[in-house]
């Protein structure tokens, strides 16, 4: 039986649906900030990604995940750590009304199981941020004489530069300010995802060297294309690590050797290619005032 994403339980810390957090002060609209993820941190370090979405990335986003009964690469990673989300406050109440709309324009899915799975499980994890009052970017002001609906996610991603902004609008990818194929963008962060969870296992791996030890060699050895050598990743990890293993353990450790880090590194390089994909994505100059630069910093930070 298909196993549909609003029965797939959450993560194990969810926070309660709060009001819209609509203020002036972007120090009010930060603050009641919902985010939740079953890794406090992201995995790398250095911060998490930010990607901020319209409200047809969205909605789109939800019907395909109903369809395809599993969560999507955007819920999945903010779920995970891969992925910190930010809509405009107008985007949080937009998604519904468009949902109703694409279903009584003939969508085959299910509306009531659409809303709920927004409600539920997206929201939660966005960060909704009231865009009223945030400075004009020159490609908001260049769009505000042609459409006055998108300039509010301009002013957001504006602050927030340089960020991915995955948008279906024509007119934001026209300019350049969105990337030209969200969906391919989205297979991206699913794939760094699925990175992030091999070298979540290869670090295990790793701590865990006792019995498991000679198995992960075997392996290495039983499977030697696998591509890339990351050594220094595995080994600094080792390292910094080691006042946890016992003497018998580094012995262990220090014959180890490059065969199996072959295996336990490659989710190292395929999270670097993807990684250098994501990065590319990204629109925008950082801005060198005070709000830029406190909205980087809050919007980067790890959640308490």
């Amino acid at each position: 039986m298909m196993v549909h994403p609003t029965d797939i339980p959450g993560p194990a810390r969810v926070p309660a649906l709060r009001e819209n957090p609509c203020t002036k002060a972007l120090m009010g609209a930060y603050a009641p900030v919902m985010y939740s993820s079953t890794h406090p941190l992201p995995v790398t370090g250095g911060g998490f990604r930010l990607g901020v979405f319209d409200t047809s990335v969205l909605t789109s986003d939800v019907t395909a995940a109903l369809k395809r009964g599993q969560p999507s690469s955007i819920l999945a990673g903010m779920r995970h750590g891969t992925l910190r989300g930010f809509i405009p406050h107008y985007v949080w109440a937009e998604v519904p009304r468009v949902l109703a709309d694409r279903k009584r324009e003939g969508g085959t899915f299910d509306l009531a199981r659409a809303e709920r799975l927004w409600w539920q499980q997206y929201v939660p994890l966005l960060h909704v941020v009231c865009v009223d009052g945030l400075p004009m970017t020159a490609a908001a002001d260049k769009l505000a004489h042609e459409d006055l609906s998108d300039v509010g996610i301009l002013q957001l991603a504006g602050v927030l530069a340089p960020v991915v902004l995955l948008a279906a609008d024509r007119d934001l990818i026209r300019q350049g300010v969105a990337v030209p194929n969200w969906e391919a963008v989205r297979s991206v962060l699913g794939r760094i995802g699925r990175a992030e969870a091999g070298m979540q296992g290869s670090t295990s791996t790793i701590v865990g060297a006792g019995c498991g030890l000679a198995g992960a060699v075997r392996l290495a050895r039983a499977h030697p294309v696998a591509a890339g050598v990351v050594v220094a990743a595995a080994g600094a990890y080792a390292y910094l690590n080691r006042s946890r293993f016992s003497s018998d353990t580094r012995a262990k450790l220090a014959q180890f050797g490059t065969e199996a880090f072959k295996i336990l590194g490659e989710p190292f390089v395929q999270h670097e290619v993807h990684g250098r994909d994501w990065n590319q994505a990204q629109r925008g100059t950082a801005g060198d005032d005070v709000l830029s630069q406190v909205a980087r910093l809050l919007a980067r930070a790890p959640s308490r």
